[in-house]
């Protein structure tokens, strides 16, 4: 059933809200810019397409819709620790707000231009019980040709705090064993996939030949994700993210998660912008960090003729 405090969204042109299957509340644009689709918990960004291009993000056909449930796929929010959290196990995984509400702030679908979608989310006891600090929260985004986030966390309480942070977006590909990152070397980084080995890639190019999980440290770079069975790269620009990871679970984890097909491993790959060990953010009183990102599409015979 949906909350009645987002009904009013659906008097507006372009706007629906609705609700999937298991009862997440839903936002549905369609205009000039493209088609987007949003979850109201975690401000979850889980399609996007961009007017005349292919679809940006990809999502599982396996993935929950449900209240209290992560989406697999799309653009998942990750804050205040990334992964699990460093001596709590029992608290969840990749933070407090991807499987929250959150406030939408505005709506704006115009007749030409790109679209633009605010989210806030306060602290309050449920949180603080678990993270005891004081924090809001802003998402905005834009959908045009290119996708623009712009994430700020402010400190509303009386302490600094440390925070790690990601967006964990999921892009598609057509063939992951032709599938490459660009950017990245020359950096180190954490191997997760091997035992947490401290590694640096001196590879021209990350590529795909067994799972692959990787969190990049100390590097702003703009990374490209090139899909030659596509004839398509990404690239996504950041400001205000020191860490960059990169994912892949192939064959075995695939098949252990049950919110993903398990052929989905040759279908996507994740290049996250992130906030995290020993990047995290340190944040004093009354100060904000503002976290800011663009992802945009290009044609590979464009650049590589």
């Amino acid at each position: 059933m949906l909350q009645s405090d987002y009904s009013h969204w659906q008097l507006l042109p372009n706007i629906t809200i609705t609700s999937s299957t298991e009862g997440l509340p839903l936002i549905l644009l369609e205009g000039h810019f493209g088609s987007a689709k949003f979850a109201i918990q975690g401000a979850h960004l889980i399609e996007f397409t961009p007017k005349a291009q292919a679809p940006f993000l990809f999502v599982s056909s396996k993935s929950h819709f449900a209240p209290g449930k992560a989406i697999r796929g799309g653009v998942p929010v990750i804050f205040p620790w990334f992964g699990p959290r460093e001596g709590h196990p029992e608290a969840p995984m990749h933070g407090l707000v991807r499987s929250r509400p959150w406030t939408i702030d505005s709506i704006e679908v115009p007749d030409l231009g790109p679209a633009k979608v605010c989210f806030s989310f306060v602290s309050d006891a449920e949180t603080q019980a678990v993270w005891p600090y004081a924090f809001r929260l802003k998402l905005e985004f834009t959908l045009g040709v290119a996708l623009e986030i712009r994430w700020t966390v402010e400190n509303t309480g009386r302490e600094a705090f440390s925070f790690e942070q990601a967006l964990h977006p999921y892009f598609p590909v057509q063939d992951v064993g032709q599938a490459r990152v660009l950017g990245l070397q020359g950096a180190s980084y954490i191997d997760k996939s091997d035992h947490l080995q401290r590694k640096l890639d001196t590879a021209p190019a990350v590529t795909f030949a067994a799972e692959t999980d990787r969190l990049y440290l100390d590097t702003d770079r703009t990374c490209v994700l090139q899909d030659p069975a596509a004839a398509r790269e990404l690239v996504f620009e950041k400001q205000g993210s020191h860490s960059s990871v990169v994912w892949n679970p192939w064959i075995a984890k695939a098949a252990a998660l049950a919110d993903l097909d398990d052929a989905d491993w040759q279908r996507f790959v994740c290049v996250e912008q992130v906030n995290a060990a020993q990047n995290a953010i340190q944040l004093p009183p009354s100060a904000a960090h503002i976290f800011a990102v663009r992802y945009f599409s290009q044609t590979l015979e464009m650049i590589h003729p």
